[in-house]
């Protein structure tokens, strides 16, 4: 099948889907997440007195996952209303620290310590914007009045994040709503002023959710997309000589100024069972995935690049990957047993802009058979064991499980992967390769120990990783291309013991603290590289005052990693690459936090990397791209339920 036909197939899908399901939305009524009170015919206003009070609020607006309703889990979350950690709001620090970006809200991120692949097939290997599409999880709401919530955030120097969520129930078994985030982050390198874009990023989704009313067929629809806009500016340029310094200087030169990347994701998806009973339902799950990337640049014999394939006045590389999956399946509860079985058909396309098929020895298109399963078993309330498996007929697999008791917790994942489109060809104005690579293999296995008291927490830990015919970037300024990826002919592995505690010493003081230790055993080709000690730390004070009406939380967050040789990043082909030649500092992020909830706001004022006062230069995550400096964030959000 030609990448033409499978997209004009695509299409016609899309358009299909969306026929039946506008019709069906419009005339169904709601799920069985209603209450037996919902069921009641309203009459006249649940207001008692709006200037008094209202009893919307946040326990009249809950929200579920898709998950909790397909394993079956009686499970609905209460809205967050806490104080706790609302200042870090920035990817890095949401995560704990546990991402590498090019030091700015918004910029291609990675995680510092390798995860195993959960995608077995086909993947487009463009993954330096995945983290801004995958945290955004649906969620769906059950509302007795419609739910609003409005979050902005003030950065310093010209970082602004906003979020709107909008959810109503519009009938006691049918709701909708939407989601929208704007990043929109000014450049930390030659700035000329108010508006001078780093990022510009514009998320959305659109969300129905409902159920027969006697609650036998269930639907939820969604669609999501994303455009990620990023000014590339491939860090400070800097002399031979240079010194740390340099790159927190005002007027630090950029080595690129015409440069743009972007990430353009698009995902239609729809899942619906039919319910025969608590042991047998049959449900169909369907997913239309589109991603397009794109480097530009209007200076493309810039000295920044070392190569050019593609001579022309400006540079415009571009790539597209489309996929649709269609899962149909059984599951249900036999006793405490939850069982699933599944098939998956899942159609694939990759299309290039320079490079063609007639020069690549394997198909850019093509459909993939899987089979799998999952299982969740409620022990009880303290013991909680998960599996789940994903085979494609040949030697590619994922397996996962997990035990979660009130002692201890472990997990192990195995997968033999395909590897990535951009890893195996590729051809762009500044690169070119072909490779055979082969399958890749990972496997990690961890686990901790849980010793919880009334004031003392600890929580011991490790985690073992190897990976085998591991594929990655690298710099080789021997080669005619600086960047090139490589398949390694060994192993990688490493084991990472860790340290969790808390303690409060004292009513209403907390501290808390992470800190890992990592062990290289083997590293075939210098493939990884992570920080051998790698710290996070809280100390704070949170306490309720004015009679319920102020909950603050007030105090410092300190990270530290050890010196490393962190990898690099190429603009050009949106990756990540190991190098040896840049060894970012060790040093000590602290900031400095107020969170405060009033009635139904909640408001945080936090000052960044304080010791930058103290020192010439600070946090430089990835070489040639320096950290956030000394600057002041401010934030608010706020609900309304009427």
């Amino acid at each position: 099948m030609s990448n033409q036909q499978l997209s004009l197939s695509v299409r016609t899908r899309f358009l299909f889907m969306a026929a039946c399901i506008v019709p069906i939305a419009i005339g169904i009524a709601t799920p069985s997440f209603a209450q037996e009170d919902d069921l009641t015919p309203r009459r006249g206003s649940k207001v008692i007195d709006d200037t008094t009070k209202n009893i919307y609020g946040p326990n009249t607006s809950r929200y579920f996952y898709e998950e909790d309703f397909f394993l079956n889990r009686n499970a609905i979350h209460p809205i967050d209303t806490s104080s706790w950690n609302f200042h870090r709001f920035n990817y890095v620090q949401r995560y704990n620290n546990f991402y590498q970006d090019l030091g700015n809200i918004g910029t291609a991120i990675r995680p510092i310590y390798n995860q195993v692949y959960e995608t077995i097939g086909a993947n487009t290997g463009f993954d330096a914007y995945d983290l801004y599409w995958n945290s955004e999880t649906i969620k769906y709401y059950d509302t007795k009045s419609p739910y609003t919530n409005m979050k902005v955030i003030l950065g310093g120097k010209g970082r602004s994040v906003t979020r709107v969520t909008f959810s109503r129930n519009i009938t006691p078994r049918w709701n909708f709503g939407f989601n929208f985030r704007s990043l929109l982050i000014d450049k930390q390198i030659q700035r000329s002023g108010k508006g001078d874009r780093n990022v510009r990023s514009t998320y959305y989704d659109v969300y129905t959710v409902y159920q027969t009313k006697d609650s036998t067929y269930s639907l939820f629809f969604n669609y999501r997309t994303n455009f990620h806009q990023t000014d590339e500016y491939g860090g400070v340029l800097i002399a031979d000589n240079f010194s740390l310094s340099d790159f927190f200087l005002r007027d630090a030169p950029p080595s690129l100024t015409e440069a743009e990347s972007n990430d353009r994701r698009a995902n239609l998806h729809v899942f619906h069972q039919y319910w025969l009973g608590s042991g047998l339902q049959l449900y169909h799950k369907s997913d239309l995935y589109e991603q397009r990337n794109q480097f530009n640049d209007n200076d493309p014999k810039n000295d920044f690049y070392d190569f050019i394939v593609v001579d022309s006045a400006q540079t415009r590389d571009q790539v597209e990957f489309k996929t649709f999956r269609n899962e149909v399946g059984v599951k249900g509860n036999l006793l405490k047993l939850f069982y699933n079985g599944y098939a998956a058909l899942r159609s694939y396309s990759m299309d290039y802009k320079y490079f063609y098929e007639d020069n690549f020895y394997r198909d850019t298109s093509g459909d993939e058979l899987y089979v799998g399963g999952r299982i969740a078993l409620q022990v009880d309330s303290l013991i909680e064991v998960k599996g789940w498996a994903e085979w494609l007929l040949d030697e590619r697999y994922l397996i996962n499980g997990s035990i979660r008791t009130k002692w201890f917790e472990a997990s192990a994942k195995r997968s033999v992967s395909t590897p990535a489109f951009l890893q195996q060809a590729y051809q762009g104005s500044h690169d070119s390769w072909l490779n055979n690579f082969t399958n890749v293999e990972a496997t990690e296995v961890k686990g901790s120990l849980i010793y919880q008291l009334k004031k003392i927490g600890i929580y011991p830990g490790v985690r073992f990783s190897t990976y085998r015919n591991y594929i990655f970037f690298k710099q080789d300024t021997a080669n005619i291309q600086d960047v090139l990826p490589i398949q390694s002919s060994g192993y990688q592995t490493w084991v990472s013991p860790e340290l969790n505690f808390s303690i409060s010493p004292v009513n209403h003081v907390n501290l808390t603290a992470q800190a890992l230790y990592t062990k290289v055993l083997e590293n075939a080709e210098d493939a990884i590289q992570v920080p051998e000690m790698f710290v996070n730390t809280q100390l704070s004070y949170a306490n309720i005052w004015f009679k319920g009406n102020l909950d603050f939380q007030a105090g410092i967050d300190v990270h530290w990693k050890s010196a490393y040789y962190a990898p690099a990043y190429d603009p050009a082909i949106q990756q990540f690459y190991v190098q040896q030649d840049f060894m970012v500092p060790s040093f000590p992020v602290l900031d400095i936090f107020l969170n405060a909830k009033i009635k139904r706001a909640r408001i945080f004022v936090k000052y960044n990397n304080a010791l930058k006062n103290f020192n010439d230069y600070a946090n430089i995550p990835t070489p040639y791209y320096p950290g956030i400096k000394s600057i002041i964030d401010f934030g608010f959000d706020w609900s309304f339920y009427d």
